[in-house]
């Protein structure tokens, strides 16, 4: 079994990757670690009690390192 891919600044988007974690680990309240591709292929995730939508250049700026989550 292979390590997970991990991605941080600057790396470009991955294609057939859905979803990514954070390294968070839900640790602030109304957060989750989970991100998920939406079909506009922006990045959905659970940050500071709402719904936050990323690019994916954002996404890891502010967030990465970013893992693979299996699907």
């Amino acid at each position: 079994m292979s390590a997970p891919r991990a991605w941080d600044i600057g790396a470009p988007e991955p294609d057939a990757v859905t979803g990514v974690h954070d390294g968070t680990d839900g640790d602030c309240d109304g957060c989750s670690p989970q991100w998920g591709r939406t079909h506009q292929g922006e990045w959905k995730g659970y940050k500071d009690g709402g719904k936050t939508y990323l690019d994916w250049a954002e996404l890891v700026r502010r967030w990465g390192p970013v893992t693979e989550v299996a699907p």
